[in-house]
């Protein structure tokens, strides 16, 4: 290896531990790479809605068409399937300008679909910036939509996947305009 191909590997792993310690989970620049977040819609289960995701001034677009249509009623925008350890972060900080609606941001601790989502929802104002701070005693366990009586807590360290979702029987137009999601 090089010089020149050296230092270039050297600022790419800066780079990635100082996203790592500034606990960045979405922003417009990881949108920009590898890392970036995919949209996954109740089309899964047989569902209509509709959503797209977009990098606008730096500022990420999140909209669509939430529809009730053959059981479905979800549009979401999912992080990378990896592992993720939150247990030296107290919870998360989204920074949102929404339209008026209720959005929520789940957790997993699988690689693959179980139903089983650790959920904290948050109301929007419509065109306004706001900084919502969720703690991570706030979130609970959530079996497809509908909250479970377990007391269980998040296995901080063993997070797989996150995700900014609208449901909640919210038919119709929506759009969320994200800053960033990030651990605080």
């Amino acid at each position: 290896m090089n010089l020149p191909a050296i230092i270039l590997s050297a600022i790419l792993m800066v780079t990635s531990i100082k996203q790592n310690q500034d606990g960045y989970l979405l922003n417009s620049s990881i949108m920009k790479t590898e890392n970036k977040w995919r949209i996954v819609n109740d089309g899964v289960m047989g569902g209509l809605s509709s959503s797209k995701v977009n990098v606008e001034d730096d500022k990420i677009i999140f909209s669509g068409n939430v529809s009730l249509e053959n059981n479905g009623g979800f549009a979401s925008l999912r992080s990378p399937v990896k592992d993720y350890d939150f247990e030296n972060f107290s919870g998360i900080e989204i920074k949102i300008k929404g339209d008026g609606k209720r959005y929520s941001i789940s957790m997993k601790e699988t690689t693959y679909f179980s139903g089983y989502f650790y959920t904290s929802t948050f109301e929007t104002k419509k065109d306004e910036w706001v900084t919502i701070k969720i703690p991570f005693d706030q979130f609970k366990l959530y079996y497809f939509g509908k909250e479970t009586k377990s007391n269980k807590k998040i296995p901080l360290n063993n997070i797989k996947e996150i995700s900014l979702l609208i449901g909640d029987k919210q038919e119709g137009e929506f759009k969320a305009e994200v800053d960033h999601i990030k651990l605080y």
